[in-house]
């Protein structure tokens, strides 16, 4: 089965496809929660899905470079567009032993043929008693990745004044691996970022670019 088949699976493509949770594990590989994937059905599997996402986003503007009115109709169509039916991307839920989801993480640009991925996403949205919960919600990220991707390279990008996120990376064994231009695209009123070949474009900004080890 390729990648895009896999990703479906998880995905629920097909409604007759099972609900597939990842086990978050903790250093004593206790259960201590789930990597619950966004399906095709979010609606029905994770009921304030675009709610949280919507707040989460409001409440971590770092987590990306752009700007934008959030609404949930936007937030409805970016799920289904560019996670759901995006051949190259999946996004966790991150589901604790309590049903309650604190946040998200997942993969994108995945590339089938040179068996790659970027982890997408990172992010804590609630508070958890467990204080390694987003370490180990990484490492069941990567595991799945490298066992059911057959992923061989994982990467990342963060924003260079994110101290705490690089610093929880490089913890997760992460390497700085340079620098990534970007270039600012201003329409309608929205600012993005896109990235742009390092030999074409001198960048007022950029991405730190990590590397698993």
């Amino acid at each position: 089965m390729n990648m895009a088949a896999i990703l479906n699976v998880y995905k629920r493509k097909q409604a007759k496809d099972k609900l597939i949770l990842i086990p978050i594990l903790d250093a004593d590989e206790n259960t201590i929660g789930f990597l619950h994937p966004i399906t095709a059905d979010f609606d029905r599997t994770i009921p304030n899905c675009v709610q949280l996402l919507d707040r989460w986003r409001e409440d971590n503007p770092t987590l990306s470079p752009s700007r934008f009115p959030i609404t949930h109709e936007r937030t409805r169509r970016w799920v289904m567009d560019l996670i759901v039916n995006n051949d190259r991307r999946i996004l966790f839920m991150l589901q604790d032993l309590r049903d309650q989801y604190i946040g998200h993480i997942g993969f994108t640009n995945i590339d089938s043929e040179h068996r790659f991925a970027e982890v997408d996403m990172v992010l804590r949205g609630e508070p958890t008693e467990h204080t390694r919960f987003m370490h180990h919600a990484m490492e069941a990220l990567v595991e799945w990745g490298k066992q059911e991707l057959l992923l061989k390279h994982i990467d990342l990008v963060v924003l260079p004044h994110n101290d705490r996120a690089i610093s929880f990376y490089s913890r997760c064994g992460f390497q700085n691996d340079g620098f990534i231009p970007l270039v600012k695209i201003e329409a309608n009123g929205e600012v993005s970022w896109e990235r742009c070949p390092k030999s074409t474009f001198t960048s007022e900004y950029y991405f730190i670019h990590m590397t698993l080890c």
